[in-house]
């Protein structure tokens, strides 16, 4: 059980936060809110009190009891983890630029971002998300060790569809439980490969696959819940990735570029998962115009590539090196197969057959190990990320 203190802001987002506190309310955390005025215009603090959370407010805030006077100050104390959902672009304004105008703005400039991240859930329209000033201000909350739980992209309440949304409860809870895991790989350099490579064949068009990163940003989340360092060789994604001040982020989008980033950055990594869809084969001759519609059919000449992960173990083969085979027969088989072929420490096996796994929110996995040791894992990729890294930790600590 934790001491989470939750901020609210101005937002029809609000209600999401409702469902998020009865969740947290059901794992026995124990739960303090501050409503702001522009929260307070959404849901109310009865709503938030039947739910068994204490509710300030700068409405009834009273400076001239004692017991209220320093109630900034002993809510940071207090609180073993801040999350502040939904964040305005207002309040996000106001924190980047260290005002302190009221009860939630006041508690962040006492809390010690240094030692425990402030996490924040954005939820605003997509234009004011994309604005310069948000960006930046975001920027500035990054370099302080805030963490940004990036919203989603979808229908917003004013009509727009884009950026902005804030994330469902669920991955609230996720989020949030995942923080109170035992940093366990703090000092570790985890690359996470992820999402699908592109390999273009003229200026408008190219060879890609289904893979939507969702995978790989699950990893991500519990790599860096557990205080890893992460290097993520992102291809083509479905998905957002966190603003997170252990992440850092490097596009790769074809096979060739994201090979060559793993080389660079495996010099002092600790170890590697190859979790990326990266397209076999890549176009011989580049057409630098668009191919015009002419002919009735043409022919592309395809060249193989490169090996991501066995080049990298080839070159560094202290590395611990993970990867997975997508395959649609005989999976195990031939997990086996590459497994032994690529030297790797595990393979990590899943059926692709029927369109089970690219751009589902659910997964079953088996880790198969150089010793022929196999551990079968199911269930949202958020889960089998945990299990799998589970399994990663005492890998570790064997070798």
């Amino acid at each position: 059980m934790a001491k989470i203190l939750i901020g609210i802001s101005g937002s029809i987002a609000a209600y999401k936060t409702i469902l998020y506190l009865r969740e947290l309310r059901k794992l026995n955390h124990q739960c303090k809110v501050i409503l702001t005025a522009g929260g307070a215009q959404f849901v109310t603090a009865n709503l938030i009190a039947a739910l068994g959370c204490e509710v300030y407010g700068d409405q009834t805030l009273d400076l001239t009891k004692p017991e209220q006077a320093m109630l900034h100050i002993d809510l940071a104390k207090w609180a073993d983890r801040f999350i502040i959902a939904p964040l305005s672009a207002h309040t996000l304004a106001k924190l980047a630029h260290g005002f302190a105008d009221n009860l939630l703005t006041q508690a962040a400039l006492a809390y010690d971002a240094a030692i425990q991240p402030i996490y924040l859930a954005p939820a605003m329209n997509q234009q004011m998300w994309h604005n310069q000033a948000t960006q930046a201000n975001l920027q500035l909350l990054k370099e302080r060790n805030f963490t940004i739980w990036n919203p989603a992209t979808g229908l917003q309440a004013c009509g727009d569809n884009g950026t902005g949304r804030m994330i469902e409860a669920e991955q609230l809870v996720m989020l949030t439980e995942q923080t109170l895991i035992e940093p366990t790989l703090v000092g570790k350099k985890i690359i996470i490969t992820l999402g699908a490579t592109v390999e273009p064949i003229d200026p408008v068009r190219y060879i890609s696959n289904h893979s939507s990163g969702k995978m790989g940003l699950a990893l991500i989340n519990a790599a860096l819940a557990r205080g890893a360092q992460v290097i993520a060789l992102c291809g083509k994604l479905a998905v957002k990735l966190p603003m997170h001040p252990h992440l850092q982020y490097i596009e790769t989008l074809s096979a060739d570029e994201m090979l060559s980033c793993a080389l660079t950055q495996a010099i002092d990594a600790d170890m590697i998962i190859a979790c990326a869809a990266v397209a076999d084969y890549k176009v011989a001759n580049y057409a630098p115009q668009k191919i015009k519609k002419k002919a009735e059919q043409i022919t592309l000449e395809l060249i193989k590539n490169p090996d991501i992960i066995s080049t990298v173990k080839q070159k560094f083969p202290e590395l611990i090196s993970i990867s997975f085979a997508a395959e649609t027969e005989n999976v195990i088989e031939h997990a086996k197969i590459k497994l032994k072929a690529k030297n790797l420490n595990a393979i990590i096996a899943n059926d692709v057959s029927e369109q089970q796994v690219f751009n589902q929110n659910t997964t079953k996995v088996s880790i198969i190990e150089q010793r022929g040791t196999i551990h079968e894992f199911n269930g949202s990729k958020n889960q089998v990320a945990e299990q799998i890294f589970e399994y990663l930790e005492s890998l570790l600590c064997r070798i």
